[in-house]
């Protein structure tokens, strides 16, 4: 069937001429003639009445408006989806009825998008033999251009017409969507047509030719600048710089798309075609670790994309090709990658598609085959390695940094789908489910270091030394089956039971080699943080993952808070607060509470409390709980935070977690202190004792934490009379290697031989132990507290009016201050009112009246009521 360009129908005079937008298709079935001969006409004829019933069902279907039908079809429909819906099942249908035939039937079309003009011919007319419509206009010709290019099988669209089709690909139904491949074949010219056109070929596998189509004497494929007569004669002239670009080339496979370093790509879910249902999860986690080792490639996580598909209101969608392009340009990757593993011939196919999000086209397509499951995981590096070639990196980078998938992860699929489920898990907040699944996964394979380490850092959040240590030498004694990218992240890992600077490290070399591990930048920012007091290092490292693409961006977010609380800037805490709060963060809201605290906005305090909920992990519920008695001691309230401290402690016992304990049994230890009674002493012995044997028989992790726990003994009993074990426990503790690693311990110990020389009536002394940390904005809160009395007891009033002024002005820091599990927080905030209560006195001695009245009201608001009144006395005592 032909069209020409220059219209040669016109409409009767008087009959209305109505335009309108149609999607034009145009169709002829293939060596129609040959097949006529071959079947002979009257089998031709049946077949021909078949291919008509056929035809009207599928236009029924399709809400298709038949036009013509002489050795061809042409038919308009509103929208371009219905036209290629029409396509696909007339191209089924043609294979059927030559299957039943013994003959190929096959038809060339042609679709696109325009402007028609129709008009209907008189009632005479049609009797006579004309067509009931008559359609004209330019989208008609360049239908049929499309349809006269196509290869036999071959469904050809305009650009217009495939764009809009594919937008609305889902209404074609999943299974139809996902069969689907749009590639993108370049710009063409037709002949009549002043423009050239982008032409893109739509399909399924197995039906459709899905190669370009070859040029004609009416449409051929537009060549670039270079390939034109008048330019061969100049490319003669460059043979020499094109050889040196070939070795280039060799090294460097240059991309179609236009993908830089570091760009990001979306994976889009495994296409399962076989009856294997392990390769579901299994491929899809094995696809990312593969792609996680390259330095040239940014994956945006399973969880972001979760989040974004939330956003979108499609949460639970499939991510095929279509939504998966949606969430790459929601997100700003570059590319998408979809993969698919069939079985063809007998043999297992995996083939990976990298797809422009833009136009939603194949750009490139690799595949490797091979036989039996157990080839799957070789056959998706081969793959892998050629994609990642394809999107510019070079062959000297992938090869130095390709760990086979078997090694890296595990060759055992049941025991990578476990994996992938309980990585699901753990980030849905199923932690029981999820420890459960990744211990299944290194019971089916006990070399899975992966897994071993995920089950690492679960136990360190439940502040498990023991069950930690294990299982990072499970994962440490495997570490040959993990990617580079993994094992610089163990190293990082093992560091922090024991070398927070190494840690440190580790975790800075990590994100300098892979700016997208936000892993590595978190947890830099975390040790930097709660074991170096390096707040600010700490946040300029989370500036880099409060960032769209970082699933845990929330987290980021509230980390930063916490570091900002610690370091005064309590505005900024709230504000970051707020902003991981919008970002997702529920539950846990401890240090968010403490901010308003530290504002002393009790009431906007007390409602963040009450919103708190469980995350059924018992180290952090414990530890948000902790505003049970940072709220009412912020107020004076004294008994009633030592009540819920000892809570706490107690229900840390009971629930097994002794290394929490141990920090909150100190912490009723440091309360106690400010108003002894009989039995403290007996108590704190035996405290002590019970901490002193464990301390003996530590690993480094542990120890660490009691080595901290002990020297805040060894400043209660300093400070409540009982010299001689201070000085033990100061003896005991002074070179252990905690205090050259870790800062607060080394500030602890500063501070508990400046409570003794206090004790020993040597105060010049506690003032050269502790002058230099103030000086230098260095050492914990508490030590300007101990300072401030030893300054007060040498007289230096002027220089003691400095420090309780900093002191009653860094709430944020003594609320926030990271120190051992939070295990000096009680004491912070106790000698934060009680500097305001130093104020007093020192007004007093300089003379200075109305200051004196300043500070008496300030401290009668901070701390009203009499309960702290035993407290207070003593503390007015010591002053005097």
């Amino acid at each position: 069937m032909e069209a020409t360009l220059t219209s040669t129908t016109a409409p009767p005079a008087g009959v209305p001429v109505t335009p309108v937008l149609r999607a034009v298709l145009l169709c002829d079935i293939v060596d129609s003639t040959a097949a006529t001969e071959r079947l002979g006409d009257q089998r031709w004829s049946a077949l021909m009445q078949r291919h008509d019933r056929m035809l009207r069902d599928a236009l029924r279907l399709c809400h298709g408006q038949l036009i013509d039908r002489a050795d061809g079809v042409l038919a308009l429909f509103e929208r371009p989806i219905q036209a290629l819906d029409f396509a696909l099942r007339y191209q089924r249908g043609l294979r059927e009825l030559g299957r039943e035939e013994g003959v190929d039937l096959r038809a060339r079309i042609g679709i696109h998008v325009g402007d028609v003009m129709m008009w209907a011919n008189a009632p005479a007319d049609v009797r006579a033999g004309a067509k009931p419509f008559e359609v004209e206009g330019l989208a008609k010709p360049v239908a049929a251009r499309l349809m006269g290019l196509a290869l036999p099988g071959q469904i050809l669209m305009s650009g217009m017409a495939q764009n809009l089709a594919q937008r609305a690909v889902g209404e074609l139904g999943e299974d139809t969507a996902a069969r689907l491949r749009w590639l993108m074949h370049g710009r063409y010219r037709f002949k009549g047509v002043p423009a050239p056109m982008l032409v893109h070929e739509v399909g399924e596998v197995g039906l459709a030719p899905l190669r370009p189509p070859e040029s004609g004497a009416k449409a051929w494929r537009e060549l670039p600048l270079w390939r034109r007569p008048p330019m061969l004669a100049m490319e003669m002239l460059v043979v020499g710089a094109l050889a040196v670009a070939g070795l280039w080339t060799a090294l460097r496979a240059p991309p179609a798309i236009a993908f830089a370093e570091r760009d990001w790509v979306v994976v889009a879910d495994l296409q399962n075609r076989t009856d294997e249902p392990l390769f579901d999860d299994a491929l899809d986690v094995a696809l990312r670790v593969g792609l996680e080792q390259s330095r040239h490639v940014n994956i945006i996580s399973e969880l972001q994309v979760d989040r974004t598909l939330e956003r979108m209101q499609r949460q639970g969608q499939p991510l095929d090709r279509q939504v998966a392009s949606e969430v790459a340009l929601r997100e700003g990757a570059r590319a998408v990658i979809l993969p698919t593993v069939a079985e063809v011939g007998g043999r297992v196919r995996v083939s990976l598609e990298v797809i422009d999000p833009h136009s939603g086209v194949t750009v490139y397509s690799e595949s490797a085959d091979g036989v039996g499951v157990e080839s799957v995981l070789p056959s998706l590096d081969t793959a892998l390695t050629k994609v990642r070639g394809r999107l510019g990196e070079t062959m000297s980078s992938i090869e130095a940094n390709r760990i086979p998938l078997e090694q890296a992860t595990t060759s055992n699929l049941e025991a990578l789908k476990a994996f992938s489920m309980g990585v699901r898990m753990r980030y849905t907040g199923r932690a029981a489910e999820a420890q459960a699944l990744f211990e299944e996964a290194v019971r089916l394979d006990p070399e899975f270091a992966m897994a071993w380490l995920r089950l690492a850092f679960m136990r360190y959040v439940e502040v498990d030394a023991e069950g930690t240590r294990a299982y990072l030498d499970k994962a440490l004694a495997h570490s040959e089956h993990l990617t580079h990218r993994e094992r610089l992240f163990l190293e990082g890992a093992e560091a922090t039971l024991s070398d927070p600077r190494k840690a440190v490290e580790r975790f800075g070399t990590l994100v300098a080699l892979y700016p997208d591990d936000y892993r590595g930048r978190y947890n830099y920012a975390y040790f930097a943080h709660f074991d170096l007091l390096e707040g600010d290092r700490a946040l300029e490292q989370l500036e880099g993952a409060i960032f769209s693409q970082n699933p845990a961006q929330a987290s980021a977010a509230y980390l930063s808070g916490s570091i900002a609380l610690s370091a005064n800037q309590i505005d900024r805490a709230i504000t970051l607060f707020e902003k991981a709060e919008t970002l997702g963060v529920r539950g846990y809201a401890r240090d968010f509470v403490e901010a308003y605290i530290a504002k002393r906005d009790y009431a906007e305090a007390a409602r963040l409390q009450s919103l708190q909920t469980s995350s059924n992990v018992v180290a952090p519920d414990l530890e948000a709980r902790l505003v049970e008695v940072s709220l009412p001691l912020d107020q004076g309230r004294y008994r009633e935070a030592l009540a819920a401290m000892q809570r706490l402690a107690e229900e840390a016992m009971a629930r097994d977690r002794k290394l929490l304990a141990r920090a909150y049994q100190l912490s009723v230890f440091s309360l106690r202190a400010y108003a002894p009674d009989e039995t403290l002493g007996r108590d704190l012995e035996g405290w002590v004792k019970e901490v002193e044997a464990e301390f003996d028989q530590a690993q480094p992790w542990p120890a660490r934490q009691l080595a901290f726990h002990l020297l805040g003994g060894a400043w209660v009993a300093a400070h409540t009379g009982n010299e001689p074990l201070a000085k033990h426990l100061v003896s005991k503790l002074e070179s252990h290697f905690s205090i050259e690693r870790y800062p607060a311990n080394a500030a602890m110990l500063r501070i508990a031989r400046a409570e003794l020389a206090l004790a020993s009536g040597e105060p010049g002394k506690a003032v050269e132990l502790l002058l230099p940390d103030h000086a230098r904005n260095t050492g914990l809160y508490f030590s300007r507290a101990v300072l401030l009395r030893a300054l007060l007891a040498t007289r230096r009033d002027a220089e003691a009016a400095l420090v309780a002024d900093w002191l009653i002005e860094n709430r944020g820091r003594a609320l926030g201050e990271p120190t051992l599990l939070s295990a000096w927080q009680p004491a912070n905030v106790v000698e934060n009112g009680l500097a305001i209560r130093a104020a007093v006195e020192i007004a007093r001695r300089q003379g200075l009246p109305d200051m004196v009245r300043t500070y008496e009201a300030a401290f009668a608001k901070a701390w009203p009521g009499d309960e702290a009144l035993e407290v207070v006395k003593r503390r007015d005592a010591a002053l005097d």
